[in-house]
């Protein structure tokens, strides 16, 4: 619909990684400790563009249009969703995770 192609591949960054939040030491274990996260840094095109998180966000109408949908997608599927306007630590991809927050586990994170 953004960038008239399909896409045919995702680059994933980071799955399972067994560490801290955001690599802090002595923070909480990371959803990717649990094998319940995923880091989606680039799209593959049909045309066999790549299109970055990091150089679309703030690139190109169609680009920045097309990577805020896939953002405002995956927050109605995924409990924390955390892409570049989070923090430093997401600039270049989306963190996707299935989490649970909040005391009952219904809380959901997008940002």
């Amino acid at each position: 619909q953004h960038l008239a192609a399909d896409v045919i591949e995702l680059k994933v960054g980071a799955s399972y990684s067994c560490r801290p939040t955001n690599h802090v030491l002595g923070a909480r274990l990371s959803e990717h400790g649990h094998a319940n996260a995923l880091d989606i840094s680039r799209f593959l095109l049909s045309t066999g563009q790549w299109l970055a998180v990091r150089d679309g966000w703030h690139g190109a109408p169609h680009e920045r249009a097309f990577l805020r949908a896939v953002h405002a997608g995956a927050c109605r599927e995924f409990s924390t969703v955390l892409g570049p306007d989070a923090d430093a630590n997401h600039r270049d991809h989306f963190h996707l995770d299935l989490g649970r927050h909040g005391r009952d586990g219904t809380i959901r994170i997008c940002r």
